[in-house]
């Protein structure tokens, strides 16, 4: 009996053993629905989590700076409260003003200098700094100069826009700093070396185009036919360079004689000045401009070329310009110079010219008329309403029209301007078209009283009144207000 029942203790001895030893690896409660993990010895080192690592892991350099960056930041406005608002503010100054510089030098002033070689550009800078900004006659002069020097040594053609620019600019620089004598001997220089330079070559183009036609080819030439071809084509090169360089000094000379009449205008206008007072050089630098605008028509209306404007002085999309003057430009220095005879009250030589330039303007601007217009049909209107004015005396022996019909022909021109200018509407209109309106409708009052038609011309001049004082012409107002004195109280 016990033999047995040690026998059964033995065969369950190994089934009590094996559930032991599983336990010391891994046990299953009974309240749990997922299994735990226990380790095999109590001695062993717990697991290292991602936080032990993130801790030991070495921060980058910019991890660094951005933390102390960071740390720098905390209290800062607290700290503060006035220099940092004022930090700030003085940077966001500071890239706004050199935003602006920059946007201004590669806007306005780059382009004006792109036209130049750089070392020219530099010393246009130095001169153009001692004329605008720090004006110093001497310094600026000796920098224009060095530019001229340059630019000639560069192989910069003498009499092209660039270099007569500059000396031009050298006049103004004189004006400016006042010695009106010294930019007149600049500008009387200039014009001079300009013309004789477009004689010279217009006498050599009509030379060897005269000896062109004179050329012939002997017809029984002997020559190898592989050599004909060679000539032939050495022959058409050279052609097409002379015929290059041809067109180009041939608009070089317009340009130049372009800007000879500008240097015309602008010496009358210091002769005119009161530093200089002297009204007769003054007359003849504008006709000397007339002239020479009125000869140069005549030269291209026989050679079959534009006479106004001419070919374009670029050489691809013509962006520069027309290498001549256009029909608006010349009629400008007719009306110029017939402002200059009405103002001396010479108008029997104004008339014509007022007349010619306003055919040109009509031509110009064809079908869409500007205040151009208005302006010179009612400086028309008034040199014939001065023409009949005239005191017996000073009038010509014989004239052709009476004066009655030359204050007919008057009113129908200052009429004439009245009803151009209300064709014209904005943005076309502007403040030149009723200042003429003005002086039209004050015209038409002074003509009525020649007519001695005093109700009309009470009703002009109170017309006159209205316009002027609506638009603040105050000159214009009062000399409404002393002609409405001056007629007859009825």
């Amino acid at each position: 009996m016990f033999r047995t029942a040690s026998r059964r203790t033995s065969a369950y001895v190994p089934n009590l053993f094996q559930p032991q030893r599983q336990s010391l690896t891994r046990s299953i409660c009974s309240n749990h629905t997922r299994p735990t993990l226990h380790p095999r010895y109590r001695n062993a080192k717990p697991p290292i989590n991602s936080l032990s690592i993130s801790r030991a892991r070495h921060l980058s350099f910019a991890q660094r700076v951005r933390l102390s960056f960071r740390d720098a930041s905390k209290g800062i406005w607290r700290k503060n409260p006035v220099l940092l608002p004022l930090a700030i503010l003085s940077a966001a100054g500071a890239t706004a003003v050199f935003a602006y510089i920059s946007y201004v030098e590669l806007t306005r002033v780059g382009p004006q200098y792109h036209k130049f070689p750089p070392p020219v550009a530099d010393s246009l800078r130095t001169a153009v700094y001692y004329t605008e900004i720090d004006l110093n006659p001497p310094k600026a002069l000796q920098a224009y100069k060095e530019a001229l020097r340059i630019a000639v040594e560069m192989g910069m053609h003498p009499f092209s826009d660039e270099v007569l620019g500059i000396k031009l600019q050298v006049a103004l620089m004189l004006e400016k700093a006042g010695l009106m004598k010294p930019a007149i001997e600049v500008l009387e220089r200039s014009k001079n070396e300009a013309l004789s330079w477009v004689d010279e070559g217009r006498k050599m183009e009509t030379a060897a185009a005269g000896k062109l036609q004179q050329t012939k080819v002997p017809a029984q030439a002997k020559v190898a036919p592989e050599n004909v071809q060679i000539n032939q084509d050495a022959l058409q090169d050279t052609k097409k360079e002379l015929k290059a360089l041809e067109e180009f000094e041939a608009r070089q000379r317009d340009k130049a004689l372009k800007k000879v009449v500008g240097m015309q205008m602008k010496l009358a206008e210091l002769y005119s000045s009161e530093y200089i007072q002297e009204d007769k050089k003054a007359e003849a630098a504008q006709v000397a401009a007339v002239e020479l605008c009125l000869k140069e028509m005549h030269r291209r209306q026989k050679l079959g070329l534009p006479v106004g404007g001419g070919s374009s002085t670029s050489s691809g999309d013509g962006s520069e310009g027309e290498s001549w003057l256009n029909l608006t430009e010349i009629a400008t220095a007719l009306a110029e110079l017939a402002s200059t005879y009405t103002a001396r009250e010479r108008h029997e030589l104004a008339m014509p010219l007022y007349l010619r330039a306003l055919d040109m303007i009509r031509v110009a601007e064809g079908e869409s008329p500007t205040c151009k217009q208005v302006v010179l049909l009612n400086d028309v209107a008034s040199a014939m309403a001065g023409q009949a004015q005239r005191p017996a005396s000073r009038a010509q022996p014989q004239q052709p029209v009476s004066r009655e019909q030359t204050v007919d022909a008057a009113r129908q021109w200052a009429q004439k301007a009245i009803d151009v200018a209300a064709r014209i509407q904005p943005p076309v209109r502007d403040e030149e078209c009723d200042l003429s309106c003005v002086a039209a409708t004050y015209n038409l009052g002074e003509l009525a009283e020649l007519q001695d038609k005093p109700g009309v011309a009470r009703q002009r001049y109170i017309e006159a009144k209205s316009l002027a004082k609506g638009m603040g012409f105050d000159e214009g107002v009062a000399l409404a207000d002393a002609a409405l004195k001056r007629l007859p109280k009825i």
